[in-house]
């Protein structure tokens, strides 16, 4: 008999296994924490290769967010950031090695671009945006291919925040690597291009102003774009190419510490990320390949008051430099930057591990790979199946049916270990107690991981125990629940390898070595007291593998459910989060929790886990945010609204604060700290039916997603406008019986928003802003609507425009056409608060981040 029923685990066993697994979490958690010790300027070599020094940049860092935020067209952006940039390019130019040539100069931008975002698109249309560009190549006109790497950082910073991290750390590695570079003789083949834009925050109209406007644009072969989402740790590659499989050769060949694989790629690419690079900007109108880098572990303190110099150390820049100055070293030496055109290839797969090497094949291989191990695991599964009949002497048609049966038992485990986590996040988010784990991530293992690891388990435990048997032993039933488990990978790595996922590859690692610890079982012929060890020594790689996804999802997803929306429960997309990585964790191992003798042990534990962690939720402990640390984001608006009717007359006039969500606790904890009357606070609803897009100044367009969830409260005084908004109308005419054209001219702060919404029975033909007129956003009382981000980043000149009216249906009359919206933003103006809003904003609990700024809105009927 090749399979005995009398052993089972021994609990000291069944203990010690699970005890070693958190032990592995733990040691991978170290392993992604340790980063290498900064070098400083008493240990730079004086001669030799090219050594990334961050105490330099770190010192850079502290003069960069020495005067506060660097809000676009502030002059902490456009006049100090812009000298700090230009002086310390210059002091690297007068070291510069005599055999290479560096030049820095101010791009002055201007152009516009379409946004096609989803509901609310965006034309972006921006004026004296300014970009720092420093151009660097060898003096050797026969080595000098013409062609340029570039290297792209922004230096503006979001409002309200010193951006220390974003983007200030890579805006000084991006200096000392041009440091490094530029003062040795290292005689590189393509050119190098340190483009420092000065406009990202805002639609990334810095980067769209290099690629169309200046004249080195045009020999730029690839990027590498760096960006920030976290303050320290590690930098992760989530973006490349898109299909030049050769910048991941060559990051797999440079990095010393690589961090990077598919799967974040396609997350980013489906929008599960509430953030946008300037790699889409620099890939889709440059049309050049590129490396998307960013930090993106731990984000609680992005864009807040709190992203400090403080919060970056020096061993996070030496990681990134180390990093990337071999990096781009590399790439402008490839061959491939000559002729870029003839290495486009597929989409790669690329996955590291540990951050020791990193593995980079193309789709082809990626083919070949997936659908080869996906039928090895299959017929490994089939030789058991067979080798267990003639060894039991079983009926064939029984067992096939015994498999049927332990598939379909595993899978509805599994479906109902989910099922139960979202309801579990359905109860905690009623309960008032949702991102009790934003703080605290340990609550995710208590509150999600217990149960869903208690159904995986209590499916096959509950079979095996009720439906008996004869032909087939205890252990034999539990091997086939593993081989059920490695079907359902096996099936799902098929159709995700036809539908062209590259992340399918996670569910290489299970099938891999299950079927290795099969072939290993087959050939000692299950032999006991041996298989089951061999099962569970064999998911060793997979399980290290595992930990190490678990901390960077959890790293990077959990601090982005503190800057979403109020409509979403974050909990449902937690659970989901945990139940797939306690499946990929344990179920090859689960089922052999059937053999442990005292199984009662087991759940008494599992339960009292969870029993604890719903008593942690009634305690101060599972409230999500900390001052300092995991602060909750809050955006209040001082604003002021003015509707005129056709003739120029006030119809209407507002002021009133705005109270904008960010989370799913926005305004509940405004209230409940008794910040907020909950009689003197609105929702904007009623407001949204009556006026264009609710007729608030808001932000961007897309904040009109979010009304069913904003509100606001009377102010009893107006806002302070430093610059006033003046809309004139100068030229009316008709140039035909359909068609009329308005002229106007606009004046304001650096950031306006201007929505256009023909009255029905017209529409918009043409307007100052592209050649052709795009899409609509989201209809506002069946009329389509037209948003305009304009942005003045130095110039206050008066602005001209024009649009154009058609009317569709007859001869136009003397009623009005069109409902023209101007939005003023005041982001970097905190001396123009006054004593309301003052007031307001410090009754802010210590725990809150609160952007707080004036705007203002005028509607006029034309």
């Amino acid at each position: 008999m090749w399979i005995s029923k009398d052993h089972t685990i021994p609990l000291a066993v069944s203990l010690l296994i699970p005890a070693f697994g958190i032990g592995v979490y733990f040691l991978v958690y170290w392993n992604w924490s340790a980063l290498p010790d900064g070098v400083l300027l008493a240990e730079e070599p004086l001669d030799g290769e090219p050594v990334f020094v961050s105490e330099r940049a770190h010192n850079h860092l502290r003069v960069l967010t020495s005067h506060g935020p660097r809000v676009v067209g502030s002059s902490a952006n456009e006049i100090y950031a812009v000298q700090f940039l230009l002086e310390t390019i210059q002091a690297i130019i007068e070291q510069t090695d005599p055999s290479n040539l560096l030049t820095v100069e101010v791009q002055h931008a201007s152009g516009s671009y379409f946004l096609d975002y989803k509901d609310y698109p965006i034309t972006s249309y921006y004026r004296g945006v300014q970009n720092v560009v420093a151009a660097l190549r060898t003096r050797d006109e026969h080595r000098f291919s013409g062609k340029y790497l570039l290297l792209n950082a922004h230096f503006d910073s979001a409002v309200s925040s010193p951006g220390a991290g974003d983007d200030g750390t890579m805006v000084v590695v991006m200096l000392e690597i041009l440091r490094q570079v530029a003062t040795h003789a290292l005689n590189l083949r393509h050119g190098l291009i340190f483009l420092f834009n000065g406009c990202e925050e805002n639609t990334m109209q810095g980067a769209h102003g290099f690629v169309t406007g200046h004249p080195l644009a045009a020999n730029v072969s690839a990027f590498i774009n760096l960006d920030v989402a976290a303050n320290g740790g590690r930098e992760i590659m989530f973006q490349s190419g898109p299909n030049f499989p050769f910048l991941m050769e060559n990051y797999q060949r440079y990095a010393k510490r690589p961090y990077a694989n598919s799967l974040g790629e396609e997350v980013f690419q489906l929008g599960l990320v509430p953030s946008f690079t300037d790699f889409e900007t620099l890939s889709k109108v440059g049309h050049w390949p590129g490396l998307d880098f960013a930090l993106a572990s731990y984000g609680y303190l992005y864009h807040t008051m709190y992203d400090a110099f403080e919060t970056i150390s020096l061993e996070t820049l030496q990681h990134i430099g180390e990093n990337l100055l071999p990096l781009t070293i590399g790439l402008a030496g490839a061959e491939e930057l000559s002729n870029i055109g003839e290495h486009e290839g597929g989409a790669a797969t690329f996955f590291d591990f540990l951050h020791w090497f990193k593995l980079i094949y193309t789709q082809t291989v990626a083919y070949i790979i997936n659908i080869t191990l996906a039928l090895v695991a299959l017929g490994l599964i089939i030789a058991t199946i067979v080798m267990m009949v003639r060894r039991e002497g079983a009926d064939l048609v029984e067992v096939l049916m015994e498999c049927g049966l332990t598939l379909i038992v595993q899978t509805l485990s599994i479906a109902v270990g989910a099922g139960i986590c979202i309801l579990i996040a359905v109860i905690v988010d009623l309960c008032g107690r949702s991102m009790a784990w934003f703080s605290s991530t340990w609550l995710l293992y208590g509150l999600y991981f217990v149960p869903f690891i208690a159904c995986l388990a209590l499916g096959p435990n509950l079979y095996i125990h009720f439906r008996k048997m004869t032909f087939l032993h205890p252990q034999g039933r539990v091997l086939l629940f593993l081989h059920a488990q490695c079907f359902i990978y096996v099936a799902l790595l098929l159709t995700l390898t036809i539908g062209g996922v590259r992340s399918a590859y996670i569910l290489l690692f299970p099938i891999i070595f299950h079927s290795l610890a099969t072939i290993i079982n087959v050939i000692i012929k299950f032999k006991l007291n041996r298989w089951i060890y061999v099962q569970l020594a064999c998911q060793f790689i997979p399980l290290v593998y595992f930990c190490s996804l678990t901390v960077t999802v959890f790293a990077v997803f959990i601090p982005m459910t503190g800057r979403g929306d109020a409509a979403t429960n974050p909990d449902i997309m937690m659970a989901l989060f945990c139940a797939l990585m306690a499946l990929l964790l344990v179920a090859m191992c689960l089922p052999l929790i059937v053999l442990i003798g005292k199984i009662y042990y087991f759940y008494a534990l599992l339960g009292l886990m969870f029993v604890a962690t719903v008593i942690v939720l009634a305690t101060p402990v599972a409230f999500p945010f900390r001052e300092e640390i995991s602060p909750q984001r809050n955006y209040v608006f001082h604003q002021q609204s003015n509707f005129y009717h056709q003739n120029g007359t006030l119809r209407r006039s507002r002021q009133n604060f705005f109270i904008y969500p960010q989370d799913r606790h926005t305004p509940d904890n405004l209230f409940n700290d008794g910040i907020l009357h909950p009689t003197k606070t609105h929702p904007i609803g009623s407001e949204c039916d009556e006026e264009l897009y609710c007729g608030f100044p808001m932000y961007i367009n897309r904040y009109h997603r979010q009304r069913e969830y904003s509100y606001w409260i009377e102010a009893s005084t107006p806002p302070l406008f430093p610059e006033p908004v003046f809309l004139h109308l100068t030229q009316r005419q008709d140039l035909s019986s359909t068609t009329r054209l308005f002229r106007f001219t606009i004046e304001g702060p650096t950031l306006m928003g201007f929505y256009f919404s023909p009255i029905k029975g017209n529409r918009l033909v043409a307007w100052t802003f592209s050649e052709q007129i795009p899409p609509s956003g989201t209809p506002w009382n069946d009329q389509p609507v037209y948003y305009v981000n304009y942005l003045q980043a130095k110039s206050r000149e008066p602005f001209e425009f024009f649009i154009e009216i058609e009317c569709t249906s007859g001869v136009l009359s003397e009623s009005p056409v069109v409902l023209v919206s101007v939005v003023g933003q005041y982001m970097y103006h905190d001396q123009y608060r006054n004593e309301e809003f003052k007031n307001l904003l410090s009754r802010m609990s210590p725990y809150m981040h609160t952007v707080a700024y004036p705007n203002y809105l005028e509607s006029w009927e034309f």
